[in-house]
């Protein structure tokens, strides 16, 4: 199966795409600008931007002022919560024969020049992890479809920064992984695989989501090979969970989620596992089989 990857800058991804060109025939990988430009201007300027509106004024000053004495402090920012997928999560090792485009400004994935550009390399499936949303005209591309994974369950989670999510609203037992194939909708397609990680009474939103990638990555694999030999079925999604978008996962909701850890959310998880777990398992479609999959933190290649 000719496959293209399309992923963005971030870690996660970097590790997905490096993951599938050791199991699958990759021809080809995206990796997606979603970094908008920054200002560049000085403070002064930016200050004086900000100076005719005070309530702006205002509240760009308190964030300055939190960024430099509160933020660094946290505990998302401590070097042992550090989300890291090793080398293989900071640099991308493209294998012989396979091309990689690095795509130019923000969410240009749909331009004409990048899908001539996969269209020229002839893939039968496109593989996706933290893509834009792609239009009908990529999508139509590969005649077997193009399949996503998503970070979470799509029937409890949609969106972005959906690990964190569950435990912001204290249901570590929604944490998992969905591969779908790609519909006009967000996180809504044909389902092939679900999964979920095994949860430790030590793990907070990084390690749970590093374990969530490395499950996902092994679904991925698993279904692009369950499509070349001509056993792989999918089932729609009837229930669509709550949609986040990026702009929801904000500071406060941040700091929430990584507060929810040190309350013990994980260890009251743990306490009521089998009564909590027993409504997402009712609603868990095509389960993917976790024995022997690895993965726990940092645990080596998939």
């Amino acid at each position: 199966m000719r496959t293209v990857v399309v992923v963005s800058q971030d870690k996660s991804d970097i590790f997905f795409a490096n993951q599938l060109m050791k199991s699958l025939n990759v021809v080809g990988i995206v990796v997606e600008n979603q970094i908008p430009e920054r200002d560049g201007s000085s403070l002064l300027s930016k200050a004086m931007k900000y100076a005719s509106n005070p309530l702006v004024f205002s509240r760009k000053v308190v964030e300055v002022v939190d960024r430099k004495l509160i933020e660094g402090k946290q505990d998302y920012n401590r070097e042992e919560n550090a989300l890291d997928f090793g080398e293989e999560g900071r640099v991308l090792h493209p294998v012989d024969g396979v091309e990689v485009l690095r795509t130019e400004g923000v969410n240009a994935i749909n331009s004409p020049e990048y899908r001539d550009w996969i269209q020229q390399l002839a893939p039968d499936v496109i593989a996706v992890c933290g893509a834009s949303i792609m239009k009908a005209e990529i999508l139509s591309i590969p005649p077997h479809g193009t399949l996503n994974l998503h970070g979470g369950l799509s029937q409890f989670y949609r969106g972005l920064f959906t690990t964190d999510w569950a435990i912001h609203n204290r249901e570590p037992e929604c944490i998992g992984a969905t591969v779908h194939f790609v519909s006009e909708g967000v996180d809504d397609g044909d389902v092939v695989y679900q999964g979920r990680p095994s949860i430790s009474d030590g793990d907070n939103p990084n390690s749970l989501y590093e374990k969530v990638v490395r499950l996902g990555v092994s679904m991925m694999i698993k279904a692009i090979e369950d499509i070349e030999h001509s056993r792989c079925r999918s089932t729609r999604l009837t229930t669509k969970g709550r949609l986040y978008l990026h702009d929801m996962f904000d500071t406060r909701a941040k700091r929430d989620t990584w507060r929810r850890i040190r309350e013990g959310v994980i260890g009251d998880y743990l306490e009521e596992k089998s009564e909590r777990d027993e409504r997402v398992l009712a609603a868990l479609i095509n389960e993917f089989p976790v024995q022997g999959v690895p993965v726990t933190r940092l645990s080596g290649a998939v």
